[in-house]
């Protein structure tokens, strides 16, 4: 094994359980963990482990569209669309945004990852490294995480709290992407140690959403 790869695993290593640690203190309202200096550029979302083991996630949480309250986006790929969103991303959502268009929290928490500094962006998936992101730690263990943002957008630092509503970066076209769009999910990490997305459901002006459709524009509730 090469050095690098070590690196890589102790860093991933400690990039858990700084997390874990902030799940803790985001229950317990106390000082939050702040684990960027851990990461690495050269990392992609995929090496690190971050938000409780087998987080029970809170179900009748309504999630806020990740966009402003007076605009609406169509949805481009829904729950289980053929072309990514299977596997760990079954319950994931891409939103078709303009590159530079404001990205809001869905749910209030501490910021636990960002990376901005991509500019790279292609349809194949060796590109999926150079994805922009934020990971947002929710108080029940689970991320909000928010993919493809453009490069030098995130408005947010590692262990600042974010609001629901909050914007918080800019949509782009980075990593493994065939169009500007956003790509959100919320997740949490099994005990087999995998990453697994969750169906959550969405607060919009035409009720409570529990399967976004896609092709479909909806609007957030006026909060």
């Amino acid at each position: 094994m090469t050095e690098s790869t070590w690196v890589w695993r102790a860093a991933a290593l400690f990039l858990c359980i700084a997390a874990l640690r902030a799940a803790a203190d985001e229950n317990e309202g106390g000082a939050r963990a702040a684990i960027g200096s851990q990461w690495s550029a050269l990392m992609s979302r995929e090496d690190v482990q971050l938000g409780r083991v087998d987080a029970d996630h809170d179900d009748s949480y309504l999630y806020r569209l990740p966009y402003g309250s007076d605009v609406s986006f169509p949805i481009i790929q829904g729950y289980g669309a053929r072309l990514s969103h299977h596997g760990a991303e079954r319950f994931t959502l891409d939103f078709g945004m303009p590159v530079g268009t404001p990205v809001h929290a869905a749910r209030d928490g501490v910021v636990v990852l960002v990376e901005d500094s991509h500019d790279t962006g292609c349809a194949r998936e060796e590109c999926g490294r150079y994805a922009n992101f934020l990971v947002v730690l929710h108080s029940d263990g689970t991320t909000g995480e928010y993919f493809h943002l453009e490069r030098g957008s995130v408005q947010v630092r590692v262990g600042e709290r974010v609001a629901r509503g909050q914007e918080v970066a800019r949509s782009g076209n980075t990593g493994f992407s065939t169009a500007p769009h956003l790509h959100f999910g919320v997740y949490r990490t099994g005990r087999d140690q995998r990453t697994e997305s969750l169906a959550v459901r969405f607060q919009t002006r035409a009720g409570a959403i529990a399967t976004p459709r896609s092709g479909a524009h909806y609007l957030n509730l006026g909060e």
